[in-house]
């Protein structure tokens, strides 16, 4: 009898392991249940079964020369915010070396009359304790500005197909190409300054002799007459985007369902604004080079933006042009940060007829012609998902309770029933 309550104990143990068994198994298959749902959730965007699979094939054969895949868009949101950031950055600081010139006051790090990128650049490297630090951060940014543009021009983001391959070719491959290698050129003074003294920083960032040792001979002569077309063409574009308001048609501002009309007048205004400041920029640009070519004179120390830009700081109606071409700037740092919540990412066609034609799946919002559904879908699905796996994981925890909870119960009848057999 002495060994009864062993043998009965024995038979429940494995009764309770078979169970515990079961319960584990079955809360595997919850994880595994749990996964299939976030599966479903990726997956419920293009539909299911062969006809889905030839939908994406098909997408992803047209949109490698006319946008981006769907896989690909949340890198190119991504890119595109951050390099907007740093833009933004750049311009703003420009827009506050002008009026610190025109003031009079002095900034760090030799940045003092040297309002341009490359002034820019040295105010934040002579940033005490920090100022590598943020060069590097910037120097990412505009890294990130680079991609996004060089992406654009790779798959022609925003072509319309209202317009003509000409047009399209210059406002969605051209135009962001020659975009991405000014950047790389910026880019480039960033990294070389990260690893320089005040010194040579200062010295990376001036042009030296240029554009006056281009006007000794015909060949340069004839460089300068090109970059001072370059900058006129430049000029207009601003002009046409600052009076026409071409870029609003890029925002989530420009829908008739925006909510807050005071809020998108307020954009709209700052990026009219900052454009026209930027073809004040481009047009003294042009300017000095054409002055050069009639009367060549070194930029010295400092950038030709900047030799450009001061060469108004001599009389009061100088000053106050430049006073409103910083604050313009500074409007469009603002204005260039902003895009980053309201612009559309990948950039929509601006009539909303891509310039081709794609069949997405049965639940698919294509962004080119219909971005703001896109975003709303895109939100609609990452909320959707969100509560499902939190649902799932709810009920994982439901189940474990319940196995803990039996697991208990268990063990506190063993006890029970070796108690009654003593």
């Amino acid at each position: 009898m002495r060994f009864l309550p062993f043998s009965l104990n024995r038979k429940r143990s494995v009764h309770d392991n078979a169970q515990e068994e079961s319960e584990k198994n079955a809360t595997a298959q919850h994880v595994v249940d749990m996964d299939q749902v976030s599966n479903d959730a990726d997956s419920s965007v293009v539909g299911n079964g062969p006809a889905a699979g030839e939908n994406q094939k098909k997408e992803r054969r047209s949109r490698w020369t006319g946008g981006v895949s769907k896989k690909n868009r949340r890198i190119v949101r991504i890119f595109g915010q951050v390099g907007f950031c740093a833009k933004g950055l750049v311009y703003g600081i420009i827009g506050v070396l002008i009026l610190t010139n025109v003031s009079g006051q002095e900034t760090p790090n030799n940045s003092t009359g040297n309002e341009s990128p490359q002034g820019a650049f040295l105010l934040l490297g002579g940033i005490p304790g920090i100022g590598r630090p943020v060069l590097i951060v910037m120097a990412i940014g505009l890294l990130t500005y680079i991609i996004w543009r060089m992406w654009e021009a790779v798959t022609g983001q925003g072509s319309d197909k209202s317009f003509s391959k000409k047009k399209n070719f210059f406002r969605y491959r051209l135009s962001p190409f020659v975009s991405g290698l000014v950047y790389i050129a910026y880019t480039y003074y960033i990294i070389k300054m990260i690893f320089e003294t005040p010194e040579e920083q200062a010295q990376t960032a001036s042009n030296n002799q240029f554009p006056a040792s281009w006007a000794t001979t015909k060949l340069g002569m004839a460089g300068l007459g090109v970059v001072g077309v370059a900058f006129i063409i430049a000029t207009i574009t601003q002009l046409i985007n600052g009076i026409g308001g071409g870029f609003i048609r890029d925002l989530k501002t420009s829908e008739p369902e925006f909510p807050r009309k005071w809020e998108a007048l307020i954009v709209h205004i700052a990026g009219r604004i900052g454009f026209l400041a930027r073809a004040g920029v481009f047009c003294l640009v042009s300017a000095f080079m054409w002055k050069t070519l009639k009367d060549p004179v070194p930029s010295g120390n400092v950038s030709v933006v900047a030799k450009s830009i001061s060469s108004l700081n001599t009389n009061g109606g100088g000053k106050f042009f430049l006073v409103i071409l910083g604050v313009g700037l500074i409007i469009y740092g603002l204005f260039a940060m902003s895009n980053a919540h309201y612009k559309y990412f990948p950039t929509p066609p601006p009539n909303r007829t891509p310039e081709r034609d794609v069949e997405l799946g049965e639940h698919g919002v294509d962004p080119d012609r219909d971005p703001q559904g896109a975003e709303e879908e895109m939100q609609r699905m990452k909320k959707e998902k969100k509560e499902q796996k939190k649902a799932a994981l709810q009920g994982l925890k439901t189940d474990e309770d319940n196995l803990r909870r039996t697991q208990l119960e268990m063990q506190t009848n063993a006890k029970s029933g070796s108690h009654l057999d003593l």
